[in-house]
């Protein structure tokens, strides 16, 4: 079997908009602090770190638009902003794994973020579980808008959620005996 690519689903044009005001936010800090009256070395420390949040944040946003899962034989790559997992096929329960909609009463409930980036629209990072089921307390997201997502377990303690173009693809393809 070749590597199978599944595209996640890419930000929608209002979350966009948050996102690059949020980007354009930041780099007016950057302008401000260019004609602010700070010492030297104050004004260097936190220009620099303005720089750095603004190179991330916009790493990210690029990043969102190029996410995707791969799967080969043995292994599944998530392929996402600030987190690139890589798992053993053996480590992922597909028999468990089903296309639920985050609002409904079967899916998981999430009580907090942890680590990660959250904007209306879109939800990336590690999510503490409101509801603790089989020995998992966690999951890793990577979800946009408010469609149909992929609830992946894993034997690794968490589970995946995922926003995919076409998470009945990844499921039939999880789910497909290989050789």
């Amino acid at each position: 079997m070749d590597t199978q690519v599944f595209q996640l689903t890419t930000l929608d044009s209002a979350t966009s908009a948050v996102f690059l005001s949020m980007l354009l936010g930041v780099a007016l800090l950057l302008v401000l602090l260019k004609v602010k009256p700070l010492p030297k070395g104050a004004k260097y420390a936190a220009s620099g770190m303005v720089i750095a949040v603004l190179g991330l944040l916009s790493w990210v946003f690029y990043k969102a638009h190029d996410a995707n899962v791969r799967l080969t034989t043995s292994t599944m790559y998530v392929d996402i902003p600030l987190y690139r997992v890589e798992l053993p096929r053996e480590s992922l329960v597909a028999s468990q794994a089903r296309i639920v909609n985050l609002d409904e009463d079967d899916a998981p409930k999430l009580s907090y973020r942890s680590n990660g980036v959250g904007l209306p629209g879109y939800s990336l990072g590690w999510y503490k579980l409101a509801e603790v089921s089989d020995k998992t307390d966690k999951a890793l997201l990577s979800v946009t808008g408010d469609g149909q997502v992929l609830l992946l377990p894993t034997t690794e303690g968490y589970l995946l959620i995922l926003s995919l173009e076409k998470p009945e693809a990844l499921l039939a393809s999880l789910l497909a005996p290989t050789l």
